[in-house]
């Protein structure tokens, strides 16, 4: 039996374009976020600066965008007089962690003890001093 599954099934999990982040979050927010944790807390307008190219986008957008960041808890906002500035409570790094914890987690408690066989199965194929690697830096 193959271990592919129809083409009609795995169209529905496709995925953007391999930057896990968009998987989550999608192309803008991704780039929003991306924009704070590279230049720090920014107001509308700074963020809005930073993603001028390659099409501008409205001051409501941004603004929109970063409240629903917000609402996800993935950045911080402070109010300075009548605006908020905007931080991101992550690296990216941190945030790919926190993200693939999330999805981990939750095939685990979807599928079980057969996800937990695939990851076994998957880890078989791994080298070794990555896997040492891997065991040292992992959080506990």
């Amino acid at each position: 039996m193959s271990s592919r599954l129809p083409r009609a099934f795995t169209d529905r999990v496709a995925r953007p374009n391999g930057r896990p982040e968009e998987w989550f979050l999608g192309t803008l927010q991704t780039r929003v976020f991306r924009v704070l944790a590279q230049r720090g807390p920014s107001s509308v307008r700074e963020v809005m600066a930073e993603l001028q190219k390659p099409h501008p986008l409205a001051y409501t957008t941004v603004m929109t965008v970063l409240g629903t960041l917000h609402d996800k808890g993935i950045l911080a906002r402070t109010k300075v007089g009548k605006g908020f500035v905007y931080a991101a409570r992550y690296t990216e790094p941190e945030l790919r962690d926190r993200m693939a914890k999330h999805l981990i987690d939750g095939l685990v408690d979807d599928f079980g003890d057969v996800a937990l066989a695939h990851f076994a199965s998957a880890l078989d194929g791994v080298d070794r001093r990555r896997l040492q690697k891997l065991r040292r830096q992992s959080p506990r």
